[in-house]
């Protein structure tokens, strides 16, 4: 079995881009994410909500047939809402994947704003050092093009 650990941070209004976004749009974004993911990435084909009760949701999550992310192709998660900085997805399966959005010192100052996504995947069909757990992790990282989504 394979765990592939991930975070990545990205900066969310790097120079030059065409519209720069505040923390609440930002946080708007993240919401709709834990509500429409496929909008925001690519493997994921269709999200059914079940419930949804203060700042808890729970779905499914069907992923694209040929992605080496999805170690099930239909997985259930609860994902927690924590505003205004922090989403918190547990899927049935022990994977977890954490949104936060935070300040920091980038290129315009000390109040640049960031997001970062930290993953735990379970892949329990992938065979460490394998080319499917290494073509899985590159997929996996792929999470830093999402930011673009959320200037749609």
């Amino acid at each position: 079995m394979v765990v592939i650990h991930l975070a990545y941070t990205t900066i969310v209004n790097p120079p030059g881009a065409q519209a720069i976004l505040s923390h609440a749009q930002v946080w708007a974004g993240l919401e709709r994410k834990a509500r429409v993911p496929q909008d925001f990435v690519p493997v994921v084909e269709t999200c059914e909500i079940h419930s949804e009760t203060d700042n808890v949701i729970t779905a499914t999550v069907i992923f694209k047939a040929d992605s080496a992310v999805a170690h099930a192709r239909t997985i259930r998660e609860v994902c927690t809402l924590s505003p205004p900085c922090r989403l918190d997805y547990a899927m049935e399966d022990g994977s977890t994947a954490t949104n936060i959005i935070s300040m920091g010192k980038g290129t315009t100052g000390d109040n640049e704003l960031f997001l970062t996504f930290i993953f735990a995947w379970e892949h329990p069909q992938l065979v460490q050092g394998s080319d499917e757990a290494k073509e899985a992790e590159d997929q996996h990282k792929t999470v830093g093009g999402q930011t673009d989504a959320y200037r749609k």
